[in-house]
């Protein structure tokens, strides 16, 4: 029970045996290029899809009739798996052409002069970005193809995060992609997180309640070039001190490892003496308590040979010794008081 109670106190205090954790500058100042990292990725990702959509715009471009426009659009979507909807519209925001989802016309600007992309909007509950990009065609008609970047796909952006926390956050700090599960357009869950998406500077900082419970806050701007600025998101990330490799969280470890130890053997030795006394003990309990009842028919079954063994062989010779030493007391008659107040009749001779 000592070390059942030892290990249990271990564990509910998490392995914490100490009381400060001091985190080096390097730790914070690679935590910070991460996340700057993470930003830069997420730029390039939007990026790459506006790309995508300015050769797309320059193949319509050169196609004279609109009705040609849906099998570009197929070919495209096919072959960039990331858009949810691709389509082509006209200067009256009717749909021309369309791959994929719905079109969705109102998230887009009413003739734009040039290349843009709105900020999320939630389209089916899932956060996207439309891209768009003016086009020429024909005879002097005028285009405008549209791609919904699906924002789940930035979850391979946010990747070089690990083993902390990201998340993509727009002006308004809501949440529009994370590496962990998310309800889109959220607010970040803690106020530290909140206070990191706010502000227009890099930022690093301990957070947490307690010395015991600490985590590492950054954040990054998402910026790149391009066309179009990019949308005004950040980029935040939370790490638990923990998962640094520091020497008071080794020590945290090793004494998790060492409570979880002694709790495996003491529940191994309570198991062993459990199987190997306690429950054969049970058992010559249950049959010395029929015996002493007058269940003698019932054998004694001698399962070892040890101190055990040789104590259920002394029941079973007692067990056989009633049974072969005459009628049971059930059977025997009057008792012994009733024997000795019975009525003897002895004959008497008449001379």
């Amino acid at each position: 029970m000592a070390l059942l109670t030892i290990a249990g106190t271990v564990l509910a205090m998490g392995g914490r045996v100490e009381r400060g954790v001091t985190v080096p500058t390097a730790v914070l100042d690679g935590q910070q290029q991460v996340t700057t990292g993470a930003a830069q990725h997420v730029r390039s990702a939007l990026r790459a899809g506006e790309l995508d959509l300015d050769q797309l715009a320059a193949g319509l471009s050169l196609t004279a009739d609109a009705g040609r426009f849906e099998g570009q659009l197929k070919e495209f979507r096919k072959r960039f798996g990331r858009y949810r909807a691709v389509y082509v519209l006209d200067p009256g925001r009717q749909v021309l052409a369309r791959a994929g989802g719905a079109a969705h016309a109102d998230a887009v600007p009413e003739q734009p002069a040039s290349a843009g992309a709105a900020d999320a909007v939630g389209i089916d509950k899932v956060p996207v970005v439309v891209q768009y990009v003016p086009f020429g065609y024909g005879n002097g008609s005028r285009g405008l193809a549209v791609a919904e970047y699906d924002l789940v796909n930035l979850k391979h952006a946010l990747a070089v995060v690990t083993p902390a926390t990201a998340w993509v956050v727009n002006a308004k700090g809501e949440v529009v992609a994370s590496t962990a599960g998310f309800t889109a357009f959220q607010q970040l869950p803690r106020e530290e997180l909140r206070a990191a998406g706010q502000t227009d500077k890099p930022v690093v900082s301990l957070a947490g309640g307690s010395a015991d419970a600490r985590e590492i806050v950054s954040a990054a701007p998402v910026r790149g070039g391009g066309k179009t600025p990019g949308p005004a998101w950040r980029v935040v990330a939370s790490r638990s001190v923990d998962t640094v490799l520091l020497p008071q969280t080794q020590t945290r470890r090793q004494a998790q490892l060492v409570a979880i130890a002694v709790l495996v053997v003491a529940f191994g030795v309570f198991g062993w003496l459990y199987i190997v006394w306690l429950r054969p003990l049970r058992a010559l309990l249950r049959d010395a308590e029929g015996i002493a009842a007058g269940d003698v028919h019932t054998g004694v079954e001698i399962r070892r040979h040890d101190e055990l063994g040789l104590v259920a062989g002394a029941l079973e010779r007692i067990r056989l010794g009633l049974v072969r030493g005459g009628p049971q007391p059930s059977d025997r008659g009057p008792s012994a008081p009733d024997q000795e107040h019975a009525t003897v009749t002895v004959p008497r001779q008449v001379p």
